[in-house]
């Protein structure tokens, strides 16, 4: 995956990234400010215990921890690509975040991780009308190819934002590693009704 989504860079998209992107490629800000590929960490699968159907961002070279069935690397373009299923999304970061955003909000399906840049207008514009946004406690440290961390961890917070009941109950159940949030869209999947009663459910002790 890539930085935004889970590292710290991304090295997939397409056909138009060299004119819209600098000459270091796909980045993602790194503590010591270099531009470089990094990916999501094998714990942050762990914590949420799901099995991706599509990576749309996936690196050239297959990552053997990251739980998906099938991917579209920058050779394919994804963004012009049908998207099925639960979709595990680390988009590039910069001016192609939006555009997948975007797509993602509109199949509605699946889990992305960002860094948590509430001033830029992806966020306001895609985020805010996901149905539950986990707000990270810390910096996620991203890996490298062979799975190895280094250097110091982002530059900054990040987000793991879901669309769908299945993506928001893995958010629900690891609420305890940040803040969770559940905006408007969650009641259309079926989410509403199952956290009243585990609030009605707290409220008597159980």
């Amino acid at each position: 995956m890539f930085i935004p989504g889970l590292r710290v860079l991304n090295p997939a998209c397409w056909t138009k990234r060299k004119n819209i992107l600098n000459k270091t490629g796909f980045t993602h800000e790194s503590s010591v400010n270099q531009s470089c590929e990094w990916y999501t960490p094998k714990y942050i699968f762990d914590w949420l215990g799901m099995e991706f159907d599509l990576d749309p961002c996936h690196p050239k070279e297959r990552l053997p921890w990251i739980p998906v069935k099938n991917i579209y690397t920058e050779a394919d373009n994804s963004l012009e690509k049908d998207w099925e299923g639960c979709v595990w999304l680390n988009p590039p970061y910069g001016r192609l975040t939006a555009p997948f955003l975007n797509k993602m909000s509109r199949h509605r399906n699946g889990i992305a991780l960002l860094f948590s840049r509430t001033d830029c207008r992806w966020f306001h514009d895609y985020i805010k009308k996901a149905d539950a946004t986990l707000f990270l406690k810390g910096r996620i440290k991203f890996v490298d190819g062979n799975g190895i961390t280094k250097g110091r961890g982002s530059a900054c917070g990040s987000i793991l934002v879901a669309w769908g009941n299945k993506s928001v109950k893995a958010l629900e159940k690891n609420r305890d590693k940040g803040y969770l949030i559940f905006n408007f869209g969650f009641e259309n999947y079926g989410v509403r009704d199952e956290i009243n009663k585990r609030i009605d459910d707290l409220k008597k002790g159980n």
